[in-house]
């Protein structure tokens, strides 16, 4: 997640030589014609579909029918944040400021993560990660300043070169108009995704849905998409990624998904409970009670 224009060559590399072989009629850009053609005007999030809490899509069908939890920040939307704001402060410190190295970068980082931090829970945690991708892009900046010719627009696509919460509209395909992918790598066109914790199958299921919902909004293909786990642990940062192809059989998973949760709020037909509901739904207790 931490991507830099040697890793962005590496990955280019990588998927100019997998094979890849995608339906047409999988294809995000065929949105009006089944299996793509969502029956329903009911807008879902990526994340409604692919947290993993719920094999039935019951988490889906009481979020839509008014039901209210309150989810307090968890570590995960700590990582998740920190990570997004460290990489837009980064990209603004080199617009302000002409002439930047890497120890101005440093010193400007660690001033303004005394703000970011304010009322923030795990903050330890998110001084470690703020600090590992500070040290990262003052490398990179370092590495690049001295070219010539750099306006400091090209110098943050050097530095990098990605944007995070790319917004996608997926309302063509049964999903909301603003749905935010973690990260968009543009000279590859390739989403990445990053989840803290151990591997889950649904957030593959993610990456399909965001790859459809973008290529119905661009005519793009997106055969591949990058799953990335970071996790700190004994103040040290893990990065975990792979390339995940976005073939036909998780396109086909995720469309089902989709259909099945939509067709419960529509009909107003509960799904009932699964085999084992998890620990971490934040329905738990309302499902219990029922």
């Amino acid at each position: 997640m931490f991507f830099t224009i040697s890793d962005v060559m590496l990955l280019s590399k990588r998927i100019k030589s997998t094979p890849r072989l995608i339906s047409e009629e999988l294809r995000g850009w065929n949105w009006n014609e089944p299996p793509i053609y969502p029956s329903s005007n009911t807008l879902l999030n990526v994340s409604d579909l692919t947290n993993g809490f719920c094999q039935t899509q019951r988490y889906v069908y009481l979020k839509y029918k008014g039901n209210k939890v309150e989810v307090k920040p968890g570590l995960g939307s700590v990582i998740h944040q920190t990570y997004a704001e460290a990489i837009q402060t980064l990209k603004k410190l080199i617009y302000e400021n002409e002439n930047i190295d890497g120890n101005r970068i440093k010193t400007l980082m660690s001033d303004i993560f005394y703000d970011f931090s304010k009322n923030m829970t795990y903050v330890e945690t998110s001084k470690i990660l703020w600090d590992y991708i500070t040290d990262i892009y003052a490398a990179e900046v370092n590495k690049v300043r001295g070219k010539l010719y750099l306006t400091r627009d090209s110098m943050v696509s050097l530095v990098i070169p990605f944007y995070v919460e790319f917004p996608i509209d997926g309302s063509a395909i049964g999903l909301q108009q603003a749905i935010r992918a973690d990260a968009f790598i543009p000279s590859i066109q390739l989403i990445a995704e990053m989840k803290t914790g151990k591997f889950r199958h649904a957030h593959e299921l993610a990456l399909a849905g965001y790859s459809l919902a973008y290529e119905s909004q661009y005519e793009i293909p997106m055969d591949f998409g990058y799953l990335c786990y970071v996790n700190v642990d004994d103040g040290k940062v893990m990065n975990n990624c792979r390339l995940i192809p976005i073939n036909d059989s998780l396109r086909t998973e995720f469309l089902e998904e989709r259909d099945k949760a939509l067709e419960s709020i529509d009909k107003n037909v509960d799904p009932g409970l699964p085999k084992k509901c998890d620990n971490e739904c934040p329905f738990l207790s309302l499902c219990k009670s029922s």
